[in-house]
C-alpha cells in the first residue's frame, strides 16, 4: 500500500505561510485544528488540498467549522478539537486521551497553545502541531505531516521559515 500523507495544522489566525504549499505537497487532505480567522485561509488551504478545520476560541461562530470534527483516515480515526473547550488539557494531553477514548481515535489533533506536542498516549498519537500562522508568543511557526499506512502511522515535524521566504506558485 502506498502511504497516504495528511497535512496537520492549526492556529493560522488569519495568514497561510507560503511554505505550506510545498510542505503539504502530495498530501491527501489538510486537518486544521482551529483559529483559523478567515475563509480565505480555507480557500488558500484548498488550493493543496481538501481541508477538515474546527473552529477555535478566535473564530466566528460557523457551521461548517464544528467545534469537534470526526474525520476517518487509512487505520484508524482521527479526532479535530481546538482544545480551549477541554479543560487543562492542553497542558496536560492525557485529558484529550480519557475525554475521546469513546471515540477510540487513532489521533488527536488539537491546538490553542502554539506550542509543538506529538507523543503516542494509550495507544493514540496526540498531536498538536504547533501555530502555523505568524509567531505571537516567541514560538516559531510549524506544522506537521502525517504518513498513513494501515499498520503503521509517523508523524514528521514541518519547521516553517520566520521570516518566510516567497514561494513561487
Amino acid at each position: 500500500m502506498t502511504p497516504q500523507l495528511f497535512g496537520l495544522l492549526s492556529d493560522t489566525h488569519g495568514y497561510v505561510h507560503p511554505a505550506l504549499f510545498g510542505a503539504f505537497e502530495g498530501v491527501q487532505t489538510i486537518l486544521h485544528a482551529g483559529d483559523v480567522c478567515g475563509d480565505h485561509v480555507l480557500q488558500e488551504l484548498e488550493c493543496i488540498a481538501p481541508v477538515q478545520a474546527v473552529r477555535g476560541n478566535c473564530d466566528a461562530p460557523d457551521p461548517l467549522l464544528p467545534e469537534i470534527r470526526r474525520v476517518e483516515l487509512p487505520g484508524g480515526i482521527a479526532i479535530l478539537t481546538h482544545g480551549h473547550l477541554q479543560d487543562g488539557a492542553t497542558t496536560d494531553p492525557v485529558r484529550f486521551v480519557r475525554a475521546f477514548a469513546a471515540n477510540r481515535p487513532r489521533l488527536i489533533l488539537f491546538g490553542h497553545s502554539h506550542r509543538w506536542f506529538c507523543e503516542q498516549l494509550e495507544g493514540i498519537w496526540v498531536v498538536n502541531p504547533g501555530a502555523a500562522g505568524r509567531p505571537r508568543f516567541m514560538d516559531k511557526p510549524s506544522a506537521a505531516v502525517l504518513v498513513c499506512e494501515a499498520d503503521r502511522w509517523r508523524i514528521r515535524r514541518v519547521d516553517l521559515p520566520w521570516p518566510p521566504v516567497e514561494v513561487r506558485r
